[in-house]
């Protein structure tokens, strides 16, 4: 007769003729649970038994733990609430203590009107290396638009209050046109300048108590952007740090596992424009979601298997329940259309 335990962490072992998949149909058909297990050996005796640990199998798993935690529910997910609305066409602000802007070295794209009330109600301004070609570029192109249009002067858009990078990539006329503005030179060649900017933004936001940030990112095609950007998602990421990467059409931010609420802004929903769920990294064992057009129900996801791309919602609230990290990206608005309404505004 054998005696295995499975208390708590444990681990337990069973001869090779008894597997993990002969042990789990007797706990399910048991009404003994977890407890103590009383395993019959029939044919063989005692004597000719060996506790070799090569004829031994361990079922000891993170995958176990896990299940018996998740089934006895002494770790509930942690829940986590979105509201991109507050993004791109409500408030332009996110947090009681406001966010941080960054510009990334890549034109910017993204609607005129938003980046103006996004910086305008950002509580710090930021821009990495050649970003801040891209910034006096759009401070400029502003400038000249009011003037040719024949508008009554305004104020000017909010200072710069910090540069970052190896600037490698900021021209002299930039540092020029930007010489009152703090430098700060982040020559490490094993990171990003974006990842290097939020680690000199990080200690400041804290101290401030900043959450968030709105980083405008367009990748003009590059892939190898794209994913270093994704990079410095998933090392930037944390309980008080949220980072948002905001395109000409789309929003991008991390889902760390736990449990997600995002609500959808209603024209988002009527227009059915699309949202995404990839596991970008690793594989996501059990996701589960509500609220979207095509919902998952404990799915694994994956690249080389299944990756939810192109779908949409079925209503405002999409919840999303997740046992590992996903790149969560949503259509932000039609491009041109808002460009249209600024425009007329």
């Amino acid at each position: 007769m054998l005696l295995v335990k499975l208390y708590g962490t444990g681990c337990c072992t069973m001869t090779a003729q008894w597997g993990p998949g002969s042990a789990l149909n007797w706990m399910r058909r048991s009404s003994h649970g977890f407890g103590l297990i009383r395993v019959t050996r029939v044919g063989r005796p005692a004597h000719q038994r060996t506790t070799h640990p090569t004829t031994h199998r361990f079922l000891c798993t993170k995958t176990t733990i896990g299940f018996r935690q998740q089934m006895d529910h002494t770790i509930p997910p942690k829940e986590f609430k979105w509201t991109p609305g507050n993004l791109i066409n409500e408030n332009f602000k996110l947090g009681d203590h406001g966010h941080v802007c960054v510009v990334l070295n890549r034109q910017i794209q993204v609607p005129a009107h938003v980046v103006k009330l996004l910086w305008k109600n950002a509580a710090v301004r930021c821009a990495v290396d050649g970003g801040s070609n891209h910034w006096r570029d759009f401070v400029v192109g502003q400038a000249m638009a009011k003037k040719s249009n024949g508008s009554a002067a305004t104020t000017p858009l909010e200072p710069l209050d910090v540069i970052t990078g190896d600037f490698d990539s900021i021209t002299e006329d930039t540092v020029d046109f930007f010489k009152t503005t703090p430098k700060v030179h982040t020559p490490d060649q094993d990171a990003t300048d974006f990842t290097k900017a939020m680690a000199v933004l990080q200690p400041v936001m804290a101290q401030r108590k900043i959450r968030d940030v709105v980083v405008f990112h367009d990748t003009s095609g590059r892939l190898d952007q794209v994913m270093a950007n994704l990079n410095t998602l998933y090392k930037s990421q944390k309980d008080n740090c949220n980072v948002f990467l905001l395109s000409g059409d789309s929003v991008t931010w991390l889902l760390r596992p736990g449990k997600h609420t995002i609500q959808v802004p209603v024209d988002l929903v009527t227009s059915q424009r699309w949202c995404s769920l990839m596991p970008v990294g690793s594989s996501a064992h059990n996701v589960t979601t509500t609220g979207l057009k095509w919902n998952l129900y404990h799915a694994q996801l994956e690249f080389g298997g299944m990756v939810s791309t192109s779908n949409t919602y079925a209503t405002e609230f999409v919840q999303v329940e997740t046992d590992a990290n996903l790149i969560w990206s949503m259509g932000a608005y039609e491009f041109e259309d808002k460009v249209r309404q600024a425009a007329n505004t």
